[in-house]
């Protein structure tokens, strides 16, 4: 799978400017680079392509009819609203399987604060989806912290025994953060579900 192709793909569309883009990334790293400064030189080229991208069209859907095809059209169009950084975090993370560490080298952000940013687009992603408010505010005092736990959980980054055992306790008497738990879930799988 041609990886910078792909990301460029879900970032603007199927088109030659996604083409462009990847082979703009290509080209800045000829050869030289890994997997994460391909993929870094392919948001810069995304970026910089962005005011000519389609509305609408932030992923990459089939043309097909039926349900599908539906399905598709509607996660792309909630998608397209994310904000950018959203976006680029939840293509690489759960179409390209990047770790966090991974994440936070191509989008050139703090490690800490991929998991934030992972959980804040997964839950305006089901907003989005579902036409309703964002679950990713409220009154929980720790919503933060608990949010990070919860993406770094999902996705499968080493959490420490004292977060582990507060996250669990957390879920367990908070039902803001539980709601928000299962929200993170559903997003991430709906647009994974999606090709």
């Amino acid at each position: 799978m041609d990886e910078a192709l792909e990301f460029c793909r879900r970032m603007l569309g199927a088109g030659e400017l996604a083409e462009e883009a990847a082979a703009a990334a290509r080209g800045r790293v000829d050869g030289r680079g890994d997997r994460a400064q391909l993929l870094q030189e392919a948001a810069r080229a995304c970026r910089e392509r962005a005011d000519r991208a389609e509305p609408q069209a932030a992923i990459v859907t089939r043309a097909s009819e039926g349900l599908a095809g539906a399905v598709a059209a509607e996660i792309a169009a909630a998608v397209s609203v994310l904000p950018e950084r959203q976006r680029e975090a939840l293509i690489l993370r759960e179409r390209l399987r990047l770790s966090h560490g991974q994440i936070a080298r191509v989008l050139e952000l703090e490690p800490a604060a991929v998991a934030l940013v992972l959980a804040r687009a997964r839950l305006r992603l089901r907003a989005e989806r579902r036409g309703s408010e964002a679950l990713d505010k409220g009154l929980c005092t720790d919503r933060d912290r608990a949010l990070r736990l919860i993406a770094c959980r999902q996705d499968s980054e080493p959490l420490t025994a004292e977060d582990d055992d507060w996250l669990f306790e957390h879920l367990g008497t908070c039902e803001e953060c539980s709601r928000a738990h299962a929200a993170m879930l559903e997003a991430s799988a709906c647009y994974r579900a999606v090709r």
